[in-house]
């Protein structure tokens, strides 16, 4: 007997304020859906939370939203504790839907691990980001096609950032395993991207809208600042965007100087 697939909306929410006194650490406020959302650390600006699955996802059917919500001046390191695997839903598709907001001055770090497409699933995945003055997103997403000797499912990869001046980023991609598109992923089946954004950038456009690494990683240079670092390749673990392009954990605070010695003349 089949079992019904899931069709109700289950919403994970990650939201960072400042303490409620100078120098207490900052407010996390959390809300499970099928991922649950973990407090690991808190400091005066800083928060890293880790968000883990509470069960088989993704179903046929299932619809995850992610609502991360970070306030002015402060910051959140959001990781993954294990990767996502979209199974083969028998005909009926999945979402995963990803909801940013920064305040003015906040940043987000979140290295998301591998997030697999086995054969028979449809899913549709989104990122939907709004960012304040100064704000910082830096995202890193890893989607491969199909598990161990499979050839994938369909993926939708739909991404939209933007501030108070307009679109910052604005993109969508659409591969099958089965169905491979010429000029889009080609051979490859893992599509790895590290996303750099800022709100309101005063940067320069760059002379050079693209360049290609050594490594085969291609960074492409935003009109309006910011970058999109992307890899194509048959393998999540031969990446080099962890190497070469790594997203940064929160910043360790730096060990105290040595006493000073007084030297005395001989």
């Amino acid at each position: 007997m089949r079992t019904p697939p899931r069709t109700e909306v289950r919403r994970t929410l990650v939201e960072v304020e400042p303490g409620t006194v100078p120098g207490a650490p900052v407010r996390v406020r959390t809300r499970d859906g099928l991922l649950a959302a973990r407090t690991v650390a808190r400091g005066a600006a800083h928060a890293e939370v880790a968000l883990v699955a509470t069960g088989a996802v993704l179903l046929g059917g299932d619809h995850v939203t992610v609502q991360v919500r970070v306030a002015d001046g402060c910051a959140l390191t959001l990781t993954d504790v294990g990767g996502t695997v979209a199974y083969d839903g028998e005909g009926v598709p999945c979402r995963w839907d990803a909801e940013v907001r920064l305040g003015a001055g906040a940043r987000l770090d979140w290295e998301g691990l591998p997030f697999v497409v086995s054969t028979g699933a449809d899913v549709t995945r989104s990122t939907d980001a709004v960012l304040g003055p100064g704000a910082r997103l830096r995202l890193r997403e890893t989607v491969v096609l199909g598990r161990d000797g499979e050839r994938g499912g369909r993926v939708v990869l739909r991404s939209r950032a933007h501030d108070d001046d307009g679109p910052l980023l604005v993109e969508e991609v659409v591969a099958a395993g089965d169905r491979p598109v010429p000029g889009v992923l080609g051979g490859a089946r893992v599509v790895d991207t590290v996303t750099d954004l800022r709100g309101t950038p005063d940067d320069d456009p760059a002379d050079d809208p693209a360049a290609i690494s050594p490594d085969g990683a291609v960074t492409l240079r935003l009109e309006r600042g910011g970058t999109l670092t992307r890899w194509l390749g048959p393998t999540a673990h031969l990446s080099p965007l962890h190497r070469s392009h790594p997203v940064p954990a929160r910043p360790v605070a730096a060990p105290p100087a040595p006493p000073l010695v007084r030297l005395e003349p001989a």
